[in-house]
């Protein structure tokens, strides 16, 4: 029997009734004395209400815009609809574990949490006895008020201190979404079907089965969590941990562009790093942002932890390329690739999380 009764939960930050919950997949690492593991636990709190006065001018302004077809607006209405809610901030999260509960932290002015719980190695046995999930993936469950009876489960995956992690952008990696073409990337972002990379299932498939873990680090917003974990799973793209980007529709122009993708991404990544410092990471990414800067950057300051970075090329880059030269100048050429096609890769990319060289 649970250990603790709802009514604990303070009712003054407890999330409301009307007030969803949402946990974005995260991962769990050994502490550095191997005696338990350090889970991060992350996801957002925000009201699905919302005004008329608030979504119809917004549906009206785009339809105009793009003269969507009925397709496209009813794509259009879904994938917009979490950019007109509001985040809430100031509520208590509390998940259990087992029969234990941990305290995560509050949600912040975007209505987004992260926080760590700390769990003994004799703990997580008797969990996973339980829960039914796969060996290396751990479920917990929000805590809620007394009154509250609905079930939040989220999910966090469980990863050695050694082994092959691959750190994946999204967009223009994994899914095709043009993002130089800035009025094409609104299209698929929001009024088409999301559209694979062709073979890139395929290739994150094969190291999934070699026993890589996956890290998603993308610009695409939170917002937008729920469409492309469908998308991954329809695609059979393997499951992994979220870092999604901090945007809010109501911020002005000025401060979007103040929160630029190397800034996130590499906040993004370094607690990654940090919490697997004996594991050996790949970095895939794209030529049509920032990737090739960013997975420089790491690679030249933690040489021992990337195994090998691969760009794809959006522009037809070659290695050639002026803007490559200058991203990957002094580091050794065999560190990094630029490819086209993913099958020029995949197996250079499975033997190296297999071990072979």
């Amino acid at each position: 029997m649970p250990l603790f009764r709802k009514s604990q939960v303070s009712a003054k930050k407890a999330v409301a009734r009307h007030e969803h919950v949402v946990f974005y997949p995260s991962y769990g690492a050994r502490t550095a004395d191997g005696r338990g593991w350090v889970l991060t636990v992350q996801g957002s709190v925000y009201d699905p209400r919302i005004s008329w006065l608030r979504r119809k001018p917004m549906f009206a302004v785009i339809r105009r815009l793009l003269r969507m077809d009925r397709t496209a607006e009813e794509y259009f209405r879904i994938r917009m609809r979490q950019f007109l809610m509001f985040g809430l901030r100031g509520r208590s999260i509390s998940i259990q574990l087992g029969e234990h509960v941990h305290h995560v932290g509050e949600s912040d002015y975007m209505g987004l949490f992260r926080g760590e719980v700390v769990i003994s190695n004799e703990e997580l046995a008797r969990i996973q006895q339980s829960d039914g999930v796969p060996a290396n993936w751990l479920k917990y469950r929000a805590v809620l008020t007394e009154a509250d009876e609905r079930l939040v489960e989220g999910t966090l995956q469980l990863i050695e201190p050694v082994g092959f992690s691959i750190i994946s952008d999204v967009d223009d990696t994994i899914k095709h979404s043009n993002v130089p073409n800035r009025k094409d990337l609104f299209r698929n972002t929001f009024t088409r079907t999301f559209v694979p990379i062709s073979g890139m299932p395929e290739l994150y498939q094969d190291c999934a089965q070699a026993g890589a873990s996956f890290h998603f680090v993308s610009g695409s917003p939170w917002q937008l969590f729920e469409p492309l974990v469908e998308f991954m799973r329809e695609e059979s793209y393997p499951p992994g941990s979220f870092h999604l980007k901090r945007f809010r529709i109501r911020d002005s122009a000025r401060k979007i562009r103040m929160s630029p993708q190397k800034t996130h991404k590499r906040a993004a990544i370094e607690p990654i790093l940090a919490a697997f410092p004996k594991r050996k990471f790949v970095l895939i990414g794209d030529s049509g942002e920032q990737d090739p800067e960013i997975y420089a950057s790491f690679l030249r300051e933690r040489p021992d932890q990337i195994a090998s970075i691969f760009i794809r090329a959006v522009r037809e880059e070659t290695r050639e390329s002026e803007r490559l030269r200058a991203a990957f100048a002094g580091l050794y050429p065999g560190d990094w690739s630029v490819y086209r096609d993913p099958s020029d890769i995949q197996e250079r990319v499975a033997n190296l999380v297999r071990g072979i060289q």
